[in-house]
């Protein structure tokens, strides 16, 4: 008997679980509300999606009255048309105000919607200087930052310097995304072979000029791979043509050791723009990886508890990951800062194992990183702490990018 009503117990518990099991996010950032299959479906805390129970309830402790899932919708506004817009534009979802709250869900459907907070959408703008629309990759920073509540400016090409005095005063912040090689001529040296490949002058011209304002101005910032290598550049610094081959010299001088080094084969390099071809290198160059690190396409740690990769004199990474190493980074890169040639201002806050720089800081402004890796890759993944890693740069920006907008209205009013 007693073993029956154990196993009874068990049941009811198990059923009770399956049935009642329930999920609380406090401080959701709202996106949308959209329909799916039929089913309309809550766009909430960054790519998280819900289906929404028939008798959710929906409240609001601003005052507002949004006491419905109607009004929740109009006040979250709609989804851009992605294939209409250009440079130039505006892109939101046309709410005047971003919305957090705490969400509940039941077996997997949100159960109860309660608006905690409103807050200003400041305008942050995107550098995307492409000849056919935007890649994926920068289409992924966009909507993340809307999904952070915020508006964005696709900025406009930008040739001269008198244009960011007309394109780039309205931004409270801005996000540098990555790309192309660089132009080795910039920092004054000639192509090597391996280095800087499928150049595009345009672009190289509108980030250091963009870099260059945003800095003097103080405009809070976030630079992204070739972001990162182009705050060094806009700011009088060099970068390393083909890390590889970097790593291959600092073999051959002692610096490290053979038994940590992997040779890549040389299988010839590409041509300066998309259109040359693949051109074998004779003799072939001795490039490496060391230490098991690869930056092409792949993942790597920034240092470990026993050997930290971040500086404890960072001031705006270290806040951001709250330790002194990142167990895993994406990164697809072969171009680097130069640690011989630092931009003015600028101070080298990350390394990876291998010695190759992770990230710069602009200290005198008041939000200015750069990193080396990709956290707009980890936004989307299915692993909810890499996720809310890569969301912790954007949602950082986007503190200093409110702040900002705050101070001005403030300003302003006076």
């Amino acid at each position: 008997m007693r073993l029956a009503s154990c196993f009874l117990a068990a049941t009811l518990w198990l059923v009770g679980v399956a049935t009642f099991a329930a999920e609380r996010v406090e401080n959701a950032a709202l996106y949308l509300v959209s329909e799916n299959d039929g089913k309309q479906t809550l766009v909430y805390d960054g790519f998280r999606t819900a289906p929404i129970a028939d008798d959710v309830v929906v409240s609001d402790a601003t005052g507002t009255e949004i006491d419905s899932l109607a009004k929740l919708a109009d006040a979250l506004g709609k989804e851009p048309d992605w294939d209409a817009l250009k440079l130039g534009d505006v892109v939101g979802t046309g709410a005047e105000d971003a919305l957090v709250a705490t969400v509940e869900t039941r077996d997997g459907a949100v159960s109860a919607i309660s608006v905690t907070e409103r807050k200003s959408r400041p305008l942050v703008g995107v550098s995307i200087v492409v000849r056919d629309g935007y890649s994926g990759g920068q289409r992924t920073i966009v909507e993340t930052l809307l999904r952070c509540g915020v508006n964005v400016y696709l900025i406009p090409k930008i040739a001269k310097e008198e244009e960011c005095d007309e394109y780039l005063p309205r931004l409270d912040g801005f996000v540098m995304p990555g790309g192309t090689n660089a132009n080795p001529r910039l920092f004054g040296e000639v192509p090597y072979p391996h280095g800087s490949a499928k150049i595009d002058d345009v672009r190289d011209v509108n980030d250091v000029l963009v870099t260059r304002w945003l800095i003097a101005h103080n405009v809070p910032g976030l630079w992204i791979c070739r972001g990162n290598q182009f705050l060094n550049v806009a700011l009088g610094g060099g970068l390393i043509q083909d890390v590889p081959t970097y790593l291959g010299t600092l073999v051959l001088k002692g610096e490290i050791p053979y038994k940590e080094a992997e040779p890549i084969p040389d299988e010839g390099a590409p041509g300066l723009t998309a259109n040359d071809p693949i051109t074998r290198c004779m003799p072939a160059h001795y490039r490496v990886k060391a230490y098991g690190i690869a930056h092409v396409g792949t993942r790597h740690p920034i240092g470990s508890a026993e050997e930290p990769g971040i500086s404890e004199n960072s001031v705006f990474l270290l806040p951001i990951v709250g330790r002194r190493w990142i167990p895993s980074v994406m990164t697809s890169h072969h171009l680097a800062a130069d640690p011989k040639r630092i931009g003015e201002g600028l101070t080298v806050v990350a390394h990876s194992p291998d010695g190759i720089i992770e990230a710069l800081e602009y200290q005198a402004n008041d939000f200015a990183l750069g990193v080396q890796f990709h956290p707009d890759a980890d936004v989307k993944s299915a692993d909810p702490e890499l996720a809310k890693f890569g969301y912790s740069f954007f949602n950082a920006l986007v503190d200093h990018s409110r702040a900002r907008k705050a101070a001005n209205d403030q300003k302003n009013k006076r």
